[in-house]
């Protein structure tokens, strides 16, 4: 099947092309087969969004690149969708032990 590359097409298609690709069949044809098998049937996409924004953040990808990647200002991003890992939690407060002589 060819791909329409009008203007006005979808980015995101259904099979026939005439509507755009609803997320719940996305999630139940794609993600899904892959996550059961490793336990993670439970998740879903606002799931999937805070932990692609606390890995980047993790991985000291710049705040801005993760915002435009999730399509957010930096703020929400930061503020609403990452969270910081349980390792960087337990270096901070090694780090303030340190700093006041614990």
């Amino acid at each position: 099947m060819r791909l329409d590359t009008s203007a006005d097409a979808w980015l995101f298609p259904s099979e026939r092309l005439t509507t755009p690709l609803a997320k719940d069949n996305c999630w139940r044809r794609s993600f899904l087969p892959r996550l059961k098998p490793i336990g993670l049937a439970w998740a879903n996409f606002q799931v999937m969004r805070r932990a692609h924004s606390s890995l980047l953040k993790e991985l000291d990808v710049h705040p801005h690149v993760g915002a435009e990647q999730m399509g957010h200002t930096v703020d929400v991003n930061e503020n609403v969708y990452t969270i910081t890992s349980l390792k960087r939690r337990k270096e901070a407060v090694n780090a303030l032990e340190r700093a006041i002589g614990a």
